[in-house]
């Protein structure tokens, strides 16, 4: 076998020489030509403008180069979306940088192993719904909510969101004001659609009507599509004698909801104060 011949595919070897399959079977003479590329000469069918213009090692050459060319433009096209995921994720600078691998994992050692195995094997179709729960503040419970929506955003790549309960209520409540650009659709469609939310505090406004109704909506969309929720809380889920319990603040409707997004996937963060 020759030079040439080992450069030829199978199909080649087999006679059809660097005929296109729709020229098959055809009489068509070979002519010289001259590689546009390296100038060297090459024998080529003679099929007018189909005609090769490139000797096998520079086209060859070429289509490895395109190839190249289309996982770079790929790539580029794959950061940009990353990019845009980590920019509509809202996550606040304070938390930005919040991983498990810089956390201390020997604070709460259970809450940590939970955590930590729900954001590496996160799926968006069977992940389902974690609350971070302590009866009172600087537990860690939003510390390890955000290394789990950091993990999915930047080891995934997955979209994610970031929203405080009481920052949500207070956007929806500036729809109502004529200087407001949003409408309460528009704010809720964004935490009912996301992929991954957190929402950090629920209970934490004064109970009313409408904050029940909100957090309905809120959970009941997201159980009926089943998209994955992180919710951090300072009040138990079961009500206890002489305790407010989370559906004493958010209404019954929503407690129940939550829970049937959770499957009882509650984590009791109760311990010291970590600040």
């Amino acid at each position: 076998m020759n030079n040439q011949e080992r450069e030829l595919g199978p199909n080649q070897r087999a006679g059809h020489g660097d005929l296109l399959p729709a020229f098959w079977g055809m009489k068509i003479q070979k002519v010289n030509k001259i590689c546009q590329a390296c100038g060297t000469e090459f024998e080529a069918y003679d099929i007018g403008p189909l005609s090769r213009r490139f000797c096998f090692r520079c086209a060859a050459s070429r289509i490895a180069q395109e190839e190249e060319d289309m996982r770079a433009l790929q790539a580029a096209k794959d950061q940009e979306g990353y990019h845009d995921l980590i920019r509509r994720a809202g996550v606040p600078p304070k938390w930005r940088e919040v991983t498990f691998e810089n956390s201390d994992a020997s604070l709460n050692k259970t809450a940590f192993k939970v955590a930590k195995k729900y954001a590496e094997t996160y799926n968006p179709s069977s992940s389902g719904t974690l609350i971070f729960y302590s009866r009172n503040y600087g537990r860690g419970k939003t510390h390890l909510a955000v290394c789990i929506l950091n993990y999915v955003l930047h080891h995934h790549h997955r979209p994610v969101l970031f929203k405080k309960a009481r920052d949500l209520l207070l956007e929806i409540r500036h729809t109502f004001s004529e200087k407001g650009t949003d409408t309460e659709a528009d704010i809720l469609n964004e935490v009912l659609s996301i992929e991954l939310l957190l929402l950090d505090d629920v209970g934490v406004d004064t109970p009313s009507p409408w904050i029940e109704s909100t957090y309905w909506t809120i959970f009941d969309r997201r159980l009926e599509w089943q998209l994955p929720t992180i919710v951090t809380a300072n009040y138990p889920l079961e009500p206890a004698p002489g305790e407010v319990c989370l559906g004493d603040r958010i209404g019954y409707g929503a407690l129940s909801r939550l829970k049937e997004l959770s499957q009882a996937n509650c984590i009791d963060m109760s311990g010291p104060d970590l600040r």
